[in-house]
């Protein structure tokens, strides 16, 4: 019997435009050798081997769906389509998480649609297909699912059969782990003060252009991206001669390397929140350098650096609502690390070669910075009898749990996980830009796949153009914002501090509900009628425009709360409700005293 007519029928109610992209495919289906199992249910050959049991399919699913699967996962990644007995168990053996079936092969997924009927489980409002598309289009899904743990489960039986795309799936959906936990452990660490930062630099909406305008201003010329690892001593003394034919992109840890051998950079980088980090800057005089930074960023470096500023946008609802109201400064791609900043910098200028100083991502030598760096230097003020500095590197190598991995002039050299994120950062847009030519002149720095070393005999050989990009940069140093865009910045603020108010009283109002909620559960008395009252009162919080900004620095709660599958009392539901309306108020009123004293400050100036 074929029951691809049926199965396609409920695929067209549940996802009518993944049946409009299969339709015309139903003609050619591969003819792969079907067995009817001792139990009855079709099984069938690939390369000569079963992808399921010629015995009980079923039976084996059970078994491979109790053994493989974490109780902790809240969203399970399939991959591998098979005949779907895998994922008909699992959604029977569970009622509450989501799941996510990956198969690269369109052909493959009709013709088991062919051999079962699978309308139930294609109808299940807990289950999303991503059939015949690449491993990164997964990411459109796992961001629809914030703070659930992700687990990707391998149908070994059908990974020989497209061993490459499950290679790169398996690895891109690691990155994105990592870099979601990374990201998870940054905004607790730091969402209070980018906030706060934000705030403070809100002028800078109206004094400083964004980096929209400079797009495409040095399309003809190639940029030396100047990180701060240790291979950079090795170049620091070619550095005037560089800048006769590069455009020089420095990153704030490696400026005061640049000023010590009396050469300015054409650009510095700066989008770090901490304090410590904006020490980078101390003693550091320029006259020319233009600064790239973003309103989050620690607020003394838009004194320190006192030139001509540029402005990139914010990755934060705060500044996203402020710039949506006032001027949109252009994008840059979160990579975690300045140096991807950076690099996203000189793409968004136009620039197709970019070559990379002091872009170790790693510790070559077991050093962390290039010599001069503020960071080895305050190793060396804390420095005693003791504690010599050498112990600060060790602490800051073993405390970041290091591993070797492969240099690029083919040795071993040093990594940690933070570091690796960025590397894979790198490798991503290697492979997506491939009209961009990126270099590495670090020998000992990781070997990033996509970036091939270059010698800085080559770099030295490069025409020269400084006169040429000095022009530009003469241009580029008279654009000037809006004249109306102070008026917008002040409107904005003062809407948004009434709309932090409507909110902080949707919150009380959530507080006292929720514990009239608690009484009528203990007394089991109107509990249908204050949940509707509840309910009300969230579609009014979910309306509301200051909603994500007020819950910014409320993720690791709701995260922590998606992540929690254990079955919890009525009790606990409604403890877990009044937490979130607690927290919530707080954070409408933290964010209405900062906006205050910032509205003050941007009428001032």
């Amino acid at each position: 019997m074929n029951f691809l007519e049926d199965n396609l029928k409920s695929l067209n109610r549940r996802f009518p435009l993944l049946y409009e992209s299969l339709k015309t495919h139903t003609d050619s289906l591969p003819d792969y050798p079907v067995e009817l199992s001792r139990e009855g249910s079709p099984t069938i050959q690939i390369n000569g081997s079963y992808i399921h049991s010629k015995f009980d399919p079923r039976r084996e699913a059970l078994r491979f769906v109790e053994n493989e699967i974490s109780p902790k996962a809240g969203l399970v990644v399939f991959a591998g389509m098979g005949l779907g007995y895998h994922i008909e168990e699992f959604l029977d053996s569970d009622d509450t998480r989501n799941i996510l079936v990956i198969e690269p092969d369109q052909d493959f997924f009709l013709f088991s649609l062919s051999l079962r009927d699978l309308r139930k489980t294609i109808l299940s409002d807990r289950l999303q297909f991503l059939i015949g598309c690449p491993p990164e289009d997964c990411s459109m899904i796992l961001e629809q699912h914030p703070g659930k743990t992700i687990q990707l489960v391998k149908l070994r039986s059908v990974y020989a059969k497209d061993q490459d795309f499950y290679d790169n799936l398996d690895t891109f959906i690691r990155n994105y782990v990592s870099r979601k936990e990374i990201n998870l452990s940054t905004l607790q660490r730091f969402g209070k003060l980018w906030v706060r930062n934000l705030s403070i630099n809100a002028e800078q909406l109206h004094l400083s252009p964004g980096i929209y305008t400079l797009q495409g201003s040095f399309s003809d010329y190639p940029a030396l991206l100047i990180a701060a690892g240790p291979s950079l001593d090795n170049l620091k003394p070619h550095l005037k001669e560089l800048k006769k034919r590069f455009l020089l992109v420095s990153v704030d840890t490696s400026l005061r390397a640049c000023l010590e051998k009396g050469v300015e950079p054409d650009f510095t980088v700066v989008v770090d929140p901490q304090y410590w980090n904006s020490r980078h800057l101390d003693h550091c005089s320029v006259k020319e350098t233009i600064l790239l930074s973003e309103t989050s960023t620690y607020p003394t470096v838009f004194r320190q650096l006192k030139g001509k500023t540029f402005l990139c946008s914010s990755s934060f609802p705060l500044g996203l609502y402020l710039e949506e109201r006032t001027e949109l400064k252009g994008k840059l791609k979160a990579g975690g690390s300045v140096a991807t900043a950076a690099w996203d910098f000189c793409r968004t200028l136009s620039i197709e070669n970019i070559w990379c100083a002091g872009l170790d991502l790693g510790f070559p030598f077991k050093q962390t910075h290039c010599r001069g760096s503020f960071f080895e230097q305050r190793a060396h003020w804390l420095s005693n009898r003791y504690h010599p500095s050498e112990t600060f590197s060790w602490h800051a190598l073993i405390d970041a749990g290091i591993r070797e991995v492969e240099s690029n002039s083919g040795h071993v050299t040093y990594t940690d996980k933070r570091m690796s994120v960025y590397s894979r950062w790198f490798e991503e847009q290697m492979d997506k830009y491939v009209s961009i030519n990126s270099w590495n002149l670090s020998d000992e720095g990781i070997k990033i796949k996509g970036m091939p070393r270059k010698t800085i005999e080559e770099a030295l050989k490069m025409p020269l153009i400084r006169d040429e990009l000095d022009n530009i940069l003469h241009k580029i140093k008279s654009i000037e914002t809006g004249p109306d865009l102070q008026d917008k910045l002040d409107t904005a603020l003062q809407s948004l501090i009434d709309e932090l108010k409507s909110l902080m009283v949707l919150a009380e109002k959530g507080m006292n509900t929720t514990k009239d909620l608690k009484r009528a559960f203990k007394d089991n008395k109107d509990i249908q009628g204050t949940l509707g009252k509840l309910t009300e009162l969230d579609q009014l919080i979910i309306n509301s425009m200051s909603k994500d900004i007020a819950g910014f620095i409320l993720q690791n709660f709701i995260n922590s709360l998606l992540k929690d599958n254990k079955k919890k009392s009525g009790l606990e539901i409604i403890q877990n409700s009044y937490t979130l309306y607690h927290k919530l108020f707080h954070s409408a009123e933290f964010h209405i005293d900062l906006l205050k004293n910032c509205s003050n400050m941007t009428k001032k100036t």
